[in-house]
């Protein structure tokens, strides 16, 4: 799996997720929690790990630009309105690995499968930590936790599927 496939796997995910969310919430309601919670999401995870991802099998500007390309295609499948598309490219976790300087094109390698599922594991918990930043009413919290979580599942079996990896486990097992 190279590094795009699993940026465009995250960001499904959270599409997914800002669409569960303005079904509960309401599209309108949706934004004003994202614009009330702007520094507190803004904050940047740790980047990746560069010994995690080899070397791509070309290199340069034209394999970059069309993987970008690639990333844009994806978001506009996705369908989100203008203002829940920006809130996606903001997403802090994808953002760490967009902003670091690993190829795009690169393959995810480390320890074999053992490292995807560290990778997967991590763009989990980084999705459990940033519906937590939501300033959601105690009231709708679980509501809401659940309505993203969905998402995420997805996204674990879906990513594991395609490394051959077939773990057995809910998705809080694996934070």
């Amino acid at each position: 799996m190279r590094l795009i496939d699993f940026l465009i796997c995250i960001l499904r995910a959270h599409a997914g997720t800002l669409q569960r969310l303005a079904a509960l919430h309401g599209e309108e309601q949706l934004l004003e929690l994202l614009e009330a919670s702007g520094d507190e999401l803004d904050s940047k995870p740790r980047p990746p790990n560069p010994i995690w991802f080899g070397r791509p099998a070309q290199r340069g500007m034209v394999t970059m630009a069309s993987a970008y390309a690639e990333l844009e295609h994806a978001v506009h499948e996705f369908g989100l309105a203008a203002t829940l598309e920006f809130h996606l490219w903001a997403y802090p976790h994808y953002r760490a690995f967009i902003e670091s300087p690993l190829d795009l094109n690169s393959p995810i390698i480390g320890n074999g499968p053992e490292t995807a599922v560290t990778l997967v594991d991590e763009a989990v918990a980084q999705a459990k930590d940033w519906i937590k930043k939501l300033p959601i009413p105690p009231e709708l919290a679980q509501q809401t936790e659940s309505a993203a979580h969905v998402a995420w599942v997805r996204f674990r079996t879906d990513v594991l599927q395609r490394i051959g990896r077939r773990r057995l486990g809910s998705v809080e097992e694996s934070s």
